[in-house]
């Protein structure tokens, strides 16, 4: 599998409401959380890892932390995605932290298709689109502010007003997420 030369940032802020616990912090194979485990599974393919989060206090692990930009209060993706930009200044692989069966190859297509126009490269699958297994570049950061600043949170609504480029892969297994306790158990039982 070839490097890909671009940080990747594990999206580990979510609310996790549907869960019922925080999903960043379940046990997951041979590791205490499922954010250690994508860390350790993806380190080896990429220029660097952060772990994105509203405050790095629920880690009780060393890692690159991202903290989202304390302007803004809502728990949002947007809001992350904004303080991960501003920090990195560069396009970035983005990968929620409770899809633990992405592989390196999806973002390996997906840089394939990232040009220096694009805005977004999105990750697409026959039953969805995934904006948190995608490529996001700086240019999005006056975009996303100006979503906040009218109080609009929804990503696709962000990616129809920008350059936007899906990538379309074939099954939806590699993208199963982690919402509920029994898509958890199941997950687990595929390890």
């Amino acid at each position: 599998m070839p490097f890909i030369p671009l940080p990747l940032v594990i999206v580990a802020g979510g609310k996790s409401s549907r869960m019922g616990s925080d999903k960043a912090l379940l046990p997951f194979g041979d590791f205490k959380t499922l954010t250690e485990y994508q860390l350790a599974r993806l380190q080896p393919f990429f220029e660097r890892l952060h772990v994105s989060t509203k405050t790095r206090d629920k880690f009780d692990f060393d890692a690159s932390f991202i903290e989202d930009n304390t302007t803004y209060t809502e728990h949002s993706p947007l809001v992350a995605l904004l303080s991960i930009l501003e920090y990195v200044n560069k396009p970035v692989c983005i990968l929620s932290v409770d899809t633990p069966f992405v592989t390196p190859e999806i973002f390996h297509a997906l840089a394939n298709n990232l040009k220096e126009t694009t805005d977004a490269v999105i990750a697409v699958s026959p039953s969805s689109s995934h904006p948190l297994c995608a490529i996001y570049a700086p240019s999005m950061i006056a975009k996303i502010k100006h979503a906040l600043q009218h109080h609009n949170h929804k990503m696709h609504h962000l990616l129809e007003q920008s350059k936007t480029h899906y990538v379309h892969f074939k099954e939806d297994a590699p993208f199963l997420n982690l919402n509920h306790p029994e898509d958890y158990a199941y997950a687990k039982e595929r390890l």
